[in-house]
């Protein structure tokens, strides 16, 4: 499997795109030049735009990238009829294993939106929207069918999922202490211990 979100190591564009959001994690977008992707992609200039319009249409297809992985993923939970509380900690496991698998992109995807041009940006925030909307779904269900506490704010509910979430792509590190399987389970247990129901008191 390919670094880059729905990429491929053997396809030239998708190389340019993996080194892209390897050069933007480690410098930033605006720390970043064309000459040095082209460099360390190993394909000249005349290829690299051949492939990318600039450095900031390659900023939008990284996003892009990362948006339409987590919605397809999203409503495949979301349309697979099982409990809220399963689909809940799939929609955990969504988050945490793409920061795993694809650390940069989703890093350039979270930190550096404020670079995308306005229509890019605009695009971008339907697709963020949309992803909310789903994991809006999955905790609405919970609460319709009375797993989740009848209280809730669906809202605040999904940024503080999402929050704990999306926070990882700073702290987590393959070599680190804890396997992403473990964090998974530790962050979706937390969650619903939070958001469960309760038994009525007799």
């Amino acid at each position: 499997m390919a670094k880059g979100v729905g990429l491929h190591e053997d396809d030239v564009k998708g190389r340019i795109l993996t080194v892209a959001a390897e050069l933007f994690m480690e410098h930033g977008f605006g720390g970043t030049s064309v000459r040095e992707i082209g460099e360390r992609a190993g394909v000249g200039q005349s290829s690299l735009y051949y492939h990318v319009r600039s450095k900031g249409h390659l900023l939008q297809l990284l996003h892009q990238s990362v948006s339409q992985e987590l919605i397809a993923k999203l409503e495949s939970v979301t349309s697979s009829g099982r409990s809220a509380v399963d689909q809940l900690r799939e929609v955990v496991q969504i988050f945490l294993t793409t920061v795993e698998s694809h650390q940069s992109q989703v890093t350039v995807y979270l930190r550096d939106g404020h670079a995308l041009s306005p229509d890019a940006r605009a695009e971008i925030q339907r697709d963020r929207d949309r992803s909310d909307a789903l994991v809006d779904t999955v905790i609405q269900r919970g609460i319709d069918t009375g797993e989740f506490r009848a209280d809730l704010d669906v809202q605040l509910t999904r940024l503080a999922v999402l929050g704990m979430c999306n926070w990882s792509y700073e702290w987590y590190r393959p070599s680190g202490p804890r396997k992403v399987s473990e964090i998974n389970d530790y962050f979706a247990d937390f969650v619903l211990q939070g958001v469960l129901a309760r038994p009525r008191r007799r």
